[in-house]
């Protein structure tokens, strides 16, 4: 078993394979983000900006100019990163101080200052969106492959199913209200994913090229990983806790909404909180024995060890999704006077406080795959 701080060569290769993999995916997000932007330079009205400013514009003043302005940050953020990528792959392999320099500012400016808080709600939006039929599929499969239990499971799904879909607040009205939102903004929350992923990839980059040893900060991340994971995952419960008082005739934040928009808002804070209540369990897998190796009933994978690349890069850009996003609303709640409501928010929706500790657990968790001699393979 390696020691944090040394790694055999095989896992030394498989990191700088893996590193060399993320920068590549770096440089085709900065192509991304730089074509669009001269795109938004010229035609303006297509972007997202003048649409649904973002946290950056509150800096700037209203009107086309700030639009414009934005799109020419992001033209310089996206030729920042496609340069030192290519300079990194062909030049100079081990220009390590540079590029983290560059990755870091590019990924914070992103995540800061065009993410936000808008960033988690698209990804809330989608998350809720995709959840139920996957957990559907996934309920299939396994009644397949575990026929004496699936049965059992297959059949709680189908009621619940049944129950969304005739049930006094059908599930169907989300996926409509979400529907005609992604066709009204279609542009805005592609715009949203491609920041997304820029800035979860550029500070991965950055961190990485930082992070060549652990040091003493490592080693007690690692050893703390468990209960950091655990305390990251219960930034959940105030979301879903809330959601679900909705079911009962004591609905707590957000009660004037629900008595107003009757049945539609209902679901949405249900399917939220779904949503919010799923990405708690996901962050739990970094420490589960599910989060490293496939369960046996899973088709193909089954009982094969999970890629290292296939946790720690999703859950490192769902990190700076949350920490820019509880950034944001806390700047935005203290911009206001830090009203009572605004305090109560960001208890609960604590992003703030699970995005940092995310990123401690994803750390922790390629740590201690590191030891078991895997590494990060991109």
């Amino acid at each position: 078993m390696n020691t944090i701080g040394t790694a055999s060569p095989t896992v030394l290769r498989s990191e700088r394979a893996g590193f060399r993999g993320l920068v590549w995916a770096g440089a085709a997000l900065g192509v991304a983000m730089l074509a669009t932007a001269l795109v938004w330079l010229v035609a303006p009205g297509l972007g997202p900006y003048a649409a649904q400013p973002v946290a950056l514009q509150r800096l700037l003043p209203d009107g086309a100019a700030s639009a414009a302005i934005m799109a020419a940050i992001q033209a310089v953020l996206g030729a920042a990163a496609v340069a030192t990528a290519l300079f990194v792959l062909f030049a100079r392999p081990r220009a390590g101080g540079a590029f983290a320099a560059v990755g870091l500012v590019c990924g914070s400016v992103t995540a800061l200052g065009l993410v936000g808080f808008n960033g988690i709600v698209l990804a809330g939006y989608l998350l809720a969106m995709t959840a139920p039929p996957s957990f559907v599929a996934a309920a299939i499969v396994f009644a397949i492959r575990r026929p004496r239990v699936g049965g059992l499971v297959l059949l709680g799904v189908a009621a619940l199913a049944a129950l969304a879909i005739a049930g006094p607040a059908p599930v169907g009205a989300f996926y409509a209200r979400a529907l005609q939102g992604l066709a009204e903004m279609g542009v805005v929350m592609a715009a949203g994913v491609m920041w997304i992923l820029f800035a979860g990839v550029w500070l991965l980059c950055g961190a990485l090229a930082v992070a060549r040893g652990s040091g003493a900060l490592g080693r007690f991340v690692l050893r703390r990983r468990t209960p950091i994971t655990v305390l990251a995952a219960c930034c959940a419960a105030p979301y879903v806790i809330a959601r679900a008082s909705w079911l009962t005739p004591w609905p707590l934040f957000g009660g004037e909404a629900l008595a107003t928009g009757g049945a539609a808002v209902q679901i949405t804070g249900l399917m939220l909180a779904g949503a919010m209540l799923v990405g708690g369990i996901l962050t739990l897998g970094l420490i589960m024995p599910w989060g490293s190796q496939f369960p046996r009933w899973v088709p193909v994978v089954g009982g094969g060890r999970v890629p290292v690349a296939l946790a720690v890069v999703p859950a490192s850009i769902v990190a700076v999704l949350f920490t820019a996003g509880g950034v944001d609303s806390l700047v935005a709640g203290i911009a206001q006077g830090a009203a009572p409501i605004e305090l109560l928010i960001a208890l609960v929706l604590p992003f703030w406080l699970w995005g940092p500790l995310l990123g401690l657990a994803t750390w922790g968790y390629a740590l201690h795959r590191a030891e078991e001699g895997e590494a990060v393979r991109a």
